[in-house]
């Protein structure tokens, strides 16, 4: 955006205090509208958020629309952009930025470095793009996430690398069961949530040409969502 857009969008929305600065540059006019909205997050034009404007002024000046840095951002937040317009991928009630938030602040306040690290990954991978190590991340995450808890909650638990199994069912035979049979989380047939989870995760190898950008966003959404729920389940317990 140049120095002439800009004064356009700050005179619209009746921000006349940030208009005729051309002398600075424009990311400087940039940072000071942001930190004007930092101080000011109920500002509105029109009975309208001017930070929603701001959002919906990026959604329709962004070219690809889909697959550019922009566009990755709002997939993982459960947004997708259509004509130049912002729709919701998902239920509101979701509110994917907060589990993701949620997610971090529990895993750093149990300690569980392996799983945060293998998100944070996931999350990286995703926004460069890279689909097939997004997903791999993805399932790793919740691989070392079971294994952690098992670790935290089970004395003696087996801790080999192949033993993941095994401890998904001490998780299941616990008293109080962490993972519930009678909801169908865990079986020993392997029809049940946790094992149908890791299928969809890995249905034939997280290998490039397998995924794309909306089969990578689910998968990465649907980790970040059933994370959420044993994080909260973990807490409870300890």
């Amino acid at each position: 955006m140049y120095h002439g857009s800009f004064e356009d969008l700050v005179l619209r929305w009746e921000l006349d205090e940030l208009a005729v600065r051309n002398a600075e540059a424009i990311h400087q006019r940039f940072r000071r509208l942001f930190l004007y909205l930092r101080d000011h997050p109920d500002a509105q034009f029109e009975g309208r958020l001017i930070s929603d404007l701001i959002v919906e002024e990026a959604a329709r000046l962004s070219r690809a629309n889909r697959g550019d840095a922009f566009g990755l951002a709002l997939d993982r937040a459960g947004y997708t952009i259509q004509d130049g317009v912002i729709r919701r991928t998902l239920p509101e009630m979701l509110d994917l930025p907060a589990a993701d938030d949620e997610v971090h602040g529990l895993l750093a306040k149990h300690n569980l470095a392996t799983p945060l690290g293998h998100l944070d990954q996931a999350i990286d991978s995703h926004a460069r793009g890279n689909w097939a190590a997004a997903n791999s991340q993805a399932r790793s995450f919740l691989e070392s996430l079971l294994d952690e808890i098992a670790y935290l909650l089970i004395p003696g638990v087996p801790t080999g690398q192949t033993q993941g199994e095994a401890r998904r069912q001490a998780l299941a035979n616990r008293q109080p069961p962490f993972l519930s049979t009678p909801l169908f989380e865990w079986s020993s047939d392997g029809k049940d949530l946790i094992h149908g989870i890791f299928k969809r995760l890995n249905p034939q190898g997280s290998h490039p040409g397998l995924s794309d950008e909306e089969d990578s966003t689910f998968r990465l959404h649907f980790v970040l969502l059933l994370g959420r729920l044993l994080l909260r389940r973990l807490d409870a317990l300890i």
